[in-house]
């Protein structure tokens, strides 16, 4: 969310407490109270220096020195993450999704055990609202009363209803506009908190690390002013959030409905003719799981998280679909059906 100024000169507060940083991004913090982000500059002499806490990674390599070769690059000290699934489909050229699954626990610091995260990008082919963007995150932390926030940032500020974030751009010709509904943590366990303003653009747990513009103003606040943090209430170990944003134009107030879908080993959403079911617990499935899905229409129906191989799909009981392939790079089944409750097994 930063942009030019005088604040992004190398080393300078803002350049290596905020825009540097998790926070500045749609990302995931964990805040261990006592962490300590050890930063060492590598110049003329050799100095230790010490950045904010702002909950966020690790920082890469030996305090953010880069790596000296090919084999420094390759260690463990720059891994970050890995990528568990990919795909996109079904019409290669237009499809109707795309898909990726990453494994980023090795981007924190041993504060977590576990974290990933999954995203499905929807092509609604539909002129009022375009597209949808599912994200569903698993965050394991070594202790419950870590804080996690889930991190969404906006230039302007946000308006928060319940579980909905409405974003817009009302500024220099741009019209557009993101909606995004909470699912989890479900409404009694999330706390959902605009974060900005004067004073506030680029805060990190106290402190605002400003971000001087230069002599060119930045008339479009492309430098960023605004996230909203959501947050579970409650402390534990293990916390689940799934998110579904939806893009369309400021003066358009005929959004989709979003629906949770609890099922037995999956959870999702449905969103129009959509729906997204994804692993429960973000592992492999190998045993069966069902889901029921609403409406009165024929859905499209994306079940991530799946093991390669062949699958066998029942509705309300009864045969539905046999034979269905499933790819070991995507571990995707994707289908047309009616609503019902729906039983997937190999």
């Amino acid at each position: 969310t930063g942009s030019s100024g005088n604040g992004l000169q190398y080393n300078s507060p803002h350049n290596k407490n905020y825009f540097k940083r998790t926070i500045a991004h749609n990302s995931l913090l964990i805040y261990d109270p006592d962490e300590v982000f050890e930063s060492h500059n590598y110049g003329g002499a050799h100095r230790t220096d010490f950045v904010a806490n702002d909950g966020g990674q690790r920082l890469p390599g030996d305090g953010w020195r880069g790596p000296r070769n090919l084999d420094d690059l390759l260690n463990k000290d720059y891994k970050t993450g890995k990528i568990l699934a990919h795909g996109f489909g079904p019409d290669p050229d237009r499809p109707d999704y795309s898909y990726l699954k990453g494994d980023i626990t090795l981007a924190y610091s041993d504060k977590v055990s576990e974290v990933k995260r999954s995203f499905v990008f929807l092509n609604l082919k539909n002129e009022t609202v375009p597209a949808a963007f599912v994200v569903f995150d698993k965050v394991v932390s070594a202790d419950p009363s870590f804080r996690k926030f889930w991190l969404l940032h906006s230039i302007e500020e946000p308006e928060i209803d319940g579980g909905k974030v409405t974003i817009t751009r009302t500024t220099h010709g741009d019209s557009g506009k993101l909606v995004n509904v909470t699912l989890l943590p479900e409404a009694a366990n999330r706390d959902l908190t605009p974060v900005g303003g004067p004073g506030k653009e680029f805060w990190v747990f106290g402190t605002n690390y400003e971000n001087e513009p230069t002599r060119h103003p930045d008339v479009a606040n492309e430098r960023g002013a605004w996230r909203v943090e959501l947050t579970p209430r409650n402390p534990s170990v293990e916390d689940l959030f799934l998110n579904v944003m939806q893009v369309t134009d400021r003066e358009q107030d005929d959004l989709l409905e979003v629906e949770y879908l609890p099922g037995d080993g999956l959870i999702g959403v449905q969103i129009g003719n959509r729906v997204v079911g994804f692993s429960k617990t973000k592992d492999i499935i190998t045993n069966p799981v069902s889901m029921m899905v609403p409406g009165d229409r024929t859905q499209r129906i994306l079940i991530a998280d799946l093991a390669a191989g062949t699958w066998r799909i029942r509705r309300n009981g009864s045969p539905f679909k046999s034979n269905v392939s499933v790819g070991n790079d995507d571990g995707i089944l994707y289908f047309e059906g009616p609503p019902g409750k729906y039983t997937f097994h190999q």
